[in-house]
């Protein structure tokens, strides 16, 4: 009579599967160990996040000569390369005033875009506003709204005002045949007190206009 085979040693039983559990525990953690190195070289060469700014923008399509209200504005997070110059940040710029133009859903609201309150608006703490008439009409048209200005006597001399800002221009006079006949044109300017004081020491006279040189400056 034959005797039953038996297994030979260290193909079957505990100590195979023993080394058969802990061959598949070395392959999954050296698996997972190239996972999170993969992971890493990702993250290492992936870009930062570009950082944002918030932007009021358009929450629905408003028309042109809208008083803007809540329910017409949403602040944006927007790309802070790609924010165009003048735009607004919080609803408090925004809510009350008016604007000049019509906007699209989604559109930012600017500054440019606001019907100015008046020629005060916006006027920095310490600053004046003072109406003077250009001694050359046809310079006025070389000034606009938010230019830097140079104010000098208009018989010449020195400059009586260096750091003006334009905040309003006469509107020109369409009946006039020629600039002998278009009555006085002027501006009214932003100055410092001290500028103020001597602009009007300057012209000598309360009475009437009070008549200068306006030019434009660069700052």
């Amino acid at each position: 009579m034959s005797r039953p085979s038996r297994p030979l040693p260290g193909l079957t039983g505990p100590g195979r599967r023993a080394r058969w559990r802990r061959r598949v525990l070395r392959r999954v953690l050296s698996a997972s160990l190239a996972a999170m190195a993969v992971l890493l070289v990702v993250l290492q060469l992936r870009p930062p996040p570009e950082p944002v700014t918030p932007v009021l923008v358009a929450a629905r399509d408003v028309p042109a000569g809208t008083v803007l209200a809540e329910v017409d504005l949403r602040v944006d997070h927007v790309p802070r390369d790609s924010v165009q110059p003048g735009a607004l940040a919080t609803l408090t710029d925004g809510v009350g005033r008016r604007v000049g133009a019509g906007l699209a859903r989604g559109e930012s609201l600017t500054a440019s875009r606001l019907v100015p309150r008046g020629a005060l608006d916006g006027l920095p703490a310490g600053r004046v506003a003072l109406h003077v008439v250009s001694a050359d009409p046809a310079a006025v048209d070389l000034l606009a709204p938010g230019l830097a200005a140079r104010v000098y006597p208009a018989a010449g001399g020195p400059a009586l005002a260096v750091r003006a800002t334009v905040l309003a221009a006469d509107p020109p006079s369409g009946g006039a045949a020629s600039l002998t006949d278009a009555p006085p044109r002027g501006v009214v300017l932003s100055l410092s007190a001290a500028e103020a004081d001597a602009v009007l020491s300057g012209h000598g006279s309360l009475d009437g206009p009070v008549t200068v040189t306006v030019v434009a400056a660069t700052g």
